[in-house]
């Protein structure tokens, strides 16, 4: 026992370690109280912080090597939070636990001290010792290193390599080999020969609905409850956008229904859109449920329907092609074709000019062409042609009117010349032309107009009246 005293005695009686270190604002100082400890006892720092500012400063420590190492204080400060008067310094006792060191030697853990309202970071590696209480015990040592992608994608397969390393002449028949993190947990047990090496294989899944996060993988090698090796592997799961698809179409009369379930089996909220091919005459049928909209993108029609699908939940999206509207467009374009044929008129009249004379810049004289025109299937009698002369201008006298006379004429203070002809018969699909020439009394410049012809006559017993166009002169 004076022995191990003595090994004891001799490590702490090592020299303290005295370490400074200089920022801007702030000096940080380390000095070694305890550093040279066993399993199950805590290394002692004494810190020393000095503000050189002329402002109150808050301050923090932290280390990055935790899981492996601990910070603790006495009084216990979580987190490990302080104030220093401005251009003053304050001592703090820091407590250094080895969580998950198997392996006695000598380690640096860093220690970061930050000040606060700067966001300004000086890093200190602190040495511990850590012994074996024992002098002279042989020291088991078996290697473990992992491997592994530091990003998980939580839809496929975690492949985890863990290689093991005998430095004994000791054969381990039965080693225990432990995985421990927020995600996995498992268990191995194995043997591994003197001086040997062995690589352990093992495949994990977690939930594909596993939230992206940051998570620490602790491995150990264990044999006979006696922790040999101890690593960490610092990994973080991904985030993953996926959708499974499936269709279900059902056809009805004259309608299509597409049902497409939506399956989120991502990690995150789906929140982007589902874009479907389209064209212009679908888009003229086609409806969605929840509403979507159709656009256009490089001559390609989509109809883009929004999403919001937390993970692990489904949506079903309905596309609806419903032809009814266009059977029921088709019928009443129809309807409207057979009436027209139905209601319009047998008889059709048309008002055209021909051999337009100029004279000083303006017209002069024209002939009027009526072409009256039987477009129904029955023979039409009696048909009375009227049309009108504005008061601007006369039927030519001296002159032939036209391949058929007028059965009248009238003078119209106001209306002007009234012409009137009387067609005896037309047969079906005939037409009668009926000329006149007009001659103004004054050249006309610009333009003038001259009034539509109506025609008369009795169909199926009614009395039927057909305006012709209006026509418009200029020169």
């Amino acid at each position: 026992m004076s022995t191990i005293k003595k090994g004891v005695l001799l490590l702490i009686a090592i020299v303290l370690l005295s370490i400074s270190v200089y920022a801007d604002n702030f000096d940080v100082e380390f000095e070694a109280v305890d550093n040279a400890i066993t399993f199950g006892q805590l290394a002692e720092f004494k810190l020393t912080v000095t503000n050189n500012l002329n402002t109150k400063e808050t301050f923090k420590v932290k280390t990055l090597d935790y899981p492996l190492w601990e910070i603790t204080t006495e009084p216990l400060l979580n987190p490990i939070q302080f104030s220093v008067e401005p251009n003053k310094k304050r001592e703090i006792t820091l407590f250094l636990n080895p969580l998950h060191i198997s392996n006695y030697g000598v380690f640096d853990v860093s220690v970061i001290i930050e000040m606060v309202s700067k966001k300004e970071k000086v890093t200190n590696p602190v040495r511990v010792n850590l012994v074996s209480p024992e002098a002279g015990t042989y020291v088991e040592t078996v290697i473990a290193t992992i491997s592994m992608d530091d990003q998980v994608d939580p839809t496929k397969d975690i492949t985890i390599k863990i290689s093991l390393n005998n430095q004994n002449i000791i054969e381990y028949p039965k080693l225990l080999i432990t995985l421990e993190s927020k995600l996995i947990q498992e268990e191995v047990q194995e043997s591994l020969g003197k001086k040997g090496k062995k690589t352990i294989t093992l495949t994990k899944r977690i939930s594909p609905q596993t939230l992206p996060q940051e998570d620490t993988l602790i491995v150990k090698v264990i044999s006979n409850n006696k922790t040999l090796d101890t690593k960490v592997k610092k990994i973080e799961v991904i985030e993953k956008k996926e959708l499974s698809k499936h269709e279900n179409v059902k056809n009805g009369f004259l309608k299509v229904e597409n049902d497409i379930t939506l399956n989120n089996i991502g990690n995150v909220r789906y929140t982007d859109s589902i874009k479907l091919e389209s064209s212009f005459i679908q888009t003229l049928f086609t409806s969605s449920k929840p509403k979507g909209k159709f656009i256009k993108e490089e001559g390609q029609r989509y109809l883009v329907v929004p999403l919001d699908i937390p993970p692990g939940e489904s949506t079903v999206v309905t596309i609806t092609k419903n032809y009814i509207t266009l059977l029921v467009i088709v019928l009443l374009l129809a309807v409207i074709i057979i009436l027209y044929y139905i209601l319009r008129s047998p008889l059709t009249i048309k008002k055209a000019a021909a051999n337009i004379g100029y004279k000083e810049g303006g017209v002069s004289e024209l002939k009027v062409v009526l072409i009256v025109v039987n477009r129904s299937k029955n023979k039409l009698r009696e048909i009375e042609v009227i049309d009108r002369i504005p008061n601007i201008a006369d039927i030519e006298k001296g002159l032939t009117i036209g391949t058929l006379h007028p059965s009248k004429i009238l003078k119209h203070e106001k209306k002007g010349t009234i012409i009137k002809w009387i067609v005896d018969e037309l047969d079906a699909g005939d037409e009668r032309v009926i000329t006149y020439k007009i001659k103004s009394h004054l050249s006309i410049l610009g333009e003038f107009s001259l009034t539509q012809a109506i025609a008369k006559f009795t169909f199926q017993g009614k009395e039927v009246i057909t305006h012709s166009n209006s026509l418009g002169i200029s020169k």
